[in-house]
């Protein structure tokens, strides 16, 4: 799994919540960071801020349509639009998830995507 967010504190929270489920964890603090990553180790997941500095989530997401073998993604984003996350689905995330989330609906929806 790769976590990427420009927030401190939200990565270190995800990095607690999934290596205590036994999830294997690496972290990127922005979208070039989590590309360079994805292009060199495969992922089976990445949970994935939509509002970052340098490069936002959907630019990111446009990116990983370039790398051949791309893994799931799940959004993670304070924005309540349906346009937004339709535009997300249409590049290829498997699901979006508002903030503040519930850890244990996250998890839930963690493994339902990875099981698909």
């Amino acid at each position: 799994m790769l976590v990427v967010d420009d927030s401190v504190e939200l990565r270190q929270s995800l990095y607690e919540q999934f290596t205590n489920e036994d999830f294997v964890v690496d972290v990127a603090d922005d979208g070039d960071v989590a590309l360079e990553k994805i292009k060199q180790l495969d992922y089976d997941i990445v949970l994935l801020d939509m509002k970052m500095r340098r490069m936002n989530g959907l630019a990111v997401l446009k990116e990983m349509q370039k790398v051949h073998k791309h893994p799931r993604v799940i959004m993670l984003t304070v924005m309540r639009d349906i346009s937004t996350a339709l535009e997300c689905i249409k590049l290829g995330a498997n699901d979006y998830i508002t903030k503040p989330y519930d850890p244990e609906e996250l998890l839930s929806v963690v493994i339902k995507v990875l099981s698909v």
